[in-house]
């Protein structure tokens, strides 16, 4: 695992160098230190306060669980505790490269030298992902299929949707069963392919 590590590290690093100069001004090069875990792909330094969401990730909702071999678990429940055993006690680097629809930073963070997003998807743990708009990391669906041939994790679970479908099918439940007024609200975010072109467009160097 720490040869996947080293070796995503290295991509993203080398990636970086290609995207530095369109790093919107309005978000630091580096943010550095301890950190809360708000939620499986979400994080709040204590210090700073600021709050930042991996970039190509995703993980599946708190309340989703999952069927293996007739066993259920809870697989928001324990990608959370994942993301929490990694960064618990450890100073968490991130390279910040853009924002969400949310205003919310996107960034690649490491502890040492493992990659979160990066190492989290390897295991089986979340998803290679960015809502349209958002900055894609093609090495990472790469590794997804990895751990997807593998069966590790979510991949071992074949009935459970993805955060994105079980977002939308709850939402699409809760209107159906509550009032006929109009639905005004905006429809998720369709995930976006991986792009065929070979030039990364994704991450930044951290200096």
């Amino acid at each position: 695992m720490k040869l996947v590590s080293l070796s995503i590290m290295f991509l993203t690093m080398t990636m970086g160098s290609t995207t530095a100069q369109v790093r919107p001004v309005d978000i630091p090069r580096q943010i550095y230190g301890k950190v809360q875990v708000v939620d499986a792909t979400t994080l709040e330094f204590r210090k700073s306060t600021q709050t930042v969401r991996l970039a190509g990730y995703v993980a599946p909702r708190l309340e989703q669980t999952a069927a293996t071999d007739g066993v259920d678990w809870p697989v928001g429940q324990v990608s959370r505790a994942w993301m929490i055993l990694r960064t618990l006690g450890q100073d968490v680097n991130c390279a910040p490269i853009a924002r969400d629809a949310n205003g919310v930073i996107l960034a690649h963070c490491f502890v040492g030298e493992t990659n979160l997003a990066a190492t989290a998807i390897a295991e089986g743990i979340g998803y290679a992902f960015n809502y349209r708009g958002e900055p894609q990391v093609p090495a990472y669906f790469d590794i997804e299929r990895k751990a997807r041939g593998l069966g590790y994790g979510i991949w071992s679970s074949p009935n459970l949707l993805p955060p994105w479908l079980y977002t939308a099918s709850t939402e699409n439940g809760e209107k159906a069963k509550g009032s006929s007024e109009p639905d005004t609200g905006l429809p998720l975010p369709l995930p976006v392919l991986r792009a065929r072109s070979s030039t990364p467009t994704t991450c930044m160097e951290v200096e």
